[in-house]
């Protein structure tokens, strides 16, 4: 228990010793980092639209393309789920003597 009450005795001397930041200070420093995240944040949202919409555009393209070219049309591919086997594995039932 001594050495409890010892060690929070240490951090609590250790803390007077830290050399916390002002307060003006600390709203620059803060108002820096959310204005750094928020710009971040619109670059990578901008480069995922920008990918996205050049992904649909192309893939729009060449369907497009292929159906007029050869007067072949594709299937749609419908979003009705695929049966699968349960994934619970078989009991193993053990033979009593």
């Amino acid at each position: 228990m001594n050495a409890v009450v010892n060690f929070f005795r240490e951090v609590r001397a250790e803390f007077k010793n830290i050399s916390w930041p002002k307060k003006d200070t600390l709203l620059e420093l803060s108002i820096v980092v959310i204005s750094i995240s928020v710009i971040i944040s619109l670059i990578l949202g901008g480069f995922d639209f920008i990918f996205t919409q050049g992904i649909g555009l192309l893939g729009h393209q060449q369907n497009k393309g292929i159906q007029n070219n050869q007067g072949v049309s594709f299937p749609t591919i419908s979003q009705s789920p695929t049966p699968t086997m349960g994934l619970s594995p078989t009991p193993i039932i053990k033979k009593t003597k």
